[in-house]
């Protein structure tokens, strides 16, 4: 059965050729798709290529997190003086407790940028745009978080370096003090690696629930200032109580767990005087962010395997 020489039911359109150039040059494929949205994510991350409001944020948290390194490195010269004529110069930062100290402006870097990476792709609808082309969703997640992790890498390591130098800068012998420094140093780059990866994959994962950039920033933030309260009101109750268990939410904490695998990694052994239940070894410490980084990295990985694009 046919009308006006057309099939009955056969879709009726029609393709016309406006004129558009095809494109003839190379076609990378995948990888080259992944490497393209890590570095355009990374580029998001800090801002580049955008106005100076979006490089606010993420400058000005990089700024007041390594502050307090960047002073010591500037009056390091002063200290080192002051030390080697006896004085006493107080406490000085290091690296294996900067992080413990200033962590906050980690936390309201991610707040501030995890959901710049992931709430506008799926608010807008541009997801179906990545995933039809050579990009899997596997990449793209991949890409992502390899993105928040490399700026978090960098926002760690800023104040990690301007203590190498500032301690170097301190003795008489430069050549000398760098090769003493150097194996104190060392452990900051496993130590930055994971803190990197860990908070890299649970911001993504909680700010991958909501298209809405304000909702994932608070849920994010909720997540990680509570969780830390109650695993620590738990603790202090429970070692008044006598509770055996009451140590154990200690061990899930996003920052607590970063914060005993840091001193792991320089070798020091996470007790009460730090502000950690003596029942749990150093080790246990790294085992669980390893662990929160891979459950939350597979959820994330779920999340858009399951997203509708």
């Amino acid at each position: 059965m046919t009308t006006n020489g057309r099939a009955a039911g056969a879709p009726a359109g029609s393709i016309y050729d406006l004129g558009y150039r095809h494109y003839e040059g190379e076609r990378h494929g995948r990888m080259y798709a992944t490497w393209a949205l890590y570095a355009e994510s990374l580029r998001g991350i800090w801002g580049l290529g955008r106005s100076a409001s979006a490089k606010a944020a993420p400058f000005i948290l990089l700024g007041l997190y390594s502050f307090f390194a960047v002073m010591q490195l500037a009056f390091s010269s002063f200290i080192g003086q002051a030390i080697q004529s006896g004085e006493d110069v107080g406490e000085l930062f290091a690296y294996d407790t900067y992080f413990s100290q200033w962590f906050l402006f980690v936390v309201l870097f991610c707040i501030a940028q995890a959901p710049e990476l992931v709430c506008r792709d799926q608010r807008y609808s541009v997801l179906p745009l990545y995933f039809t082309r050579s990009l899997h969703r596997f990449d793209y997640v991949l890409a992502k978080l390899g993105a928040l992790a490399s700026a978090l890498f960098i926002l760690l390591m800023v104040p990690m370096i301007a203590l190498f130098v500032g301690d170097v800068l301190m003795e008489r012998d430069t050549l000398k003090a760098i090769g003493d420094e150097w194996p104190k140093a060392l452990p900051t780059l496993p130590a930055c690696m994971l803190a990197a990866a860990s908070l890299a994959a649970t911001s993504l994962a909680v700010c991958s629930f909501s298209p809405r950039r304000a909702y994932a920033a608070i849920s994010l933030g909720a997540y990680i200032l509570i969780y830390e309260a109650v695993a620590g009101i738990i603790w202090g109750m429970g070692n008044d109580a006598g509770w055996a268990w009451a140590d154990k939410p200690q061990l899930f904490g996003p920052l607590t767990s970063l914060m005993g695998a840091t001193y792991w990694f320089f070798g020091k052994v996470p007790n009460q005087d730090y502000g950690f239940p003596p029942t749990l070894g150093a080790e246990a410490y790294v085992l669980s962010a390893l662990t929160l980084m891979t459950l939350f990295a597979v959820t994330l990985l779920l999340r858009y395997r399951r997203l509708a694009a």
